[in-house]
């Protein structure tokens, strides 16, 4: 009859454990998890000689008294916006938007208006808004419902980018110039996205100058750039 072998102590201990890790014992590994992706950065461009795009638009800073007729691209001291929704974007997430906007003007340099310079006192305005900017009566006026800053000033939700100027310094002369205006390197511009993963881009310009103003807008272009959660 054979002996049973005795191991000793240390040995049988690595035996066991062998055993248990072969088995997938109670502490088994698992795989490892990969995180998750970030946000793709969202672009989009309009080309306005390819139509309107769906682009809305609308008026404020008038009181009840001043309500302007129905104008798009006529100024008598007023804000005329235009906007578009953004979709594709990510549910929740906070982008910093950078915009360019380029546009036609017949606003020469250096003059003297009423109320202000036709060119220097008309200023180009970029904002962004998680809901829809709209025009409201705020108990005595017409807003946009977002601080998008008021004339040569910017506000929370907005940006001036610039004047409609077009470097014409022969004031009896009124020449259409192009102009492009963007967002410095580093947008202050920042909007988070609803749960739908859309938010709203408002391009507009504001007068200090008090007659007749217009552009036309060309091209607009809009990038939105996640940020680190």
């Amino acid at each position: 009859m054979r002996r049973p072998v005795l191991l000793p102590p240390l040995v049988a201990c690595l035996a066991a454990c062998l055993v248990l890790a072969s088995c997938g014992g109670s502490g088994g590994s698992s795989s490892p998890t990969t995180p998750p992706s970030s946000p793709p950065t969202v672009e989009r461009s309009f080309d306005f000689a390819q139509g309107n795009g769906g682009w809305l638009w609308g008026h404020a800073d008038y009181s009840p008294q001043t309500a302007p007729p129905d104008v798009i691209t006529e100024i008598r001291n007023l804000f005329i916006y235009i906007k578009t929704k953004i979709s594709g974007l990510s549910a929740g997430t906070r982008y910093r938007v950078a915009a360019e906007i380029q546009f036609l003007t017949d606003a020469p340099s250096g003059c003297v208006g009423v109320g202000g310079a036709p060119g220097e006192s008309v200023w180009i305005v970029a904002a962004v808004s998680t809901a829809e900017p709209v025009t409201v009566f705020n108990g005595s006026d017409y807003r946009v419902n977002l601080d998008r800053g008021n004339q040569s000033q910017s506000g929370r939700d907005g940006i001036v980018l610039g004047n409609i100027a077009n470097g014409v310094t022969d004031c009896a002369a009124r020449r259409w110039e192009p102009k492009t205006l963007a967002t410095p390197s580093t947008s202050p511009l920042i909007v988070q996205a609803d749960l739908r993963g859309e938010a709203w881009f408002l391009a507009g310009f504001d007068s200090g100058f008090e007659a007749l103003s217009r552009i036309y807008y060309r091209q607009i272009a809009v990038r939105l750039v996640p940020l680190a959660q």
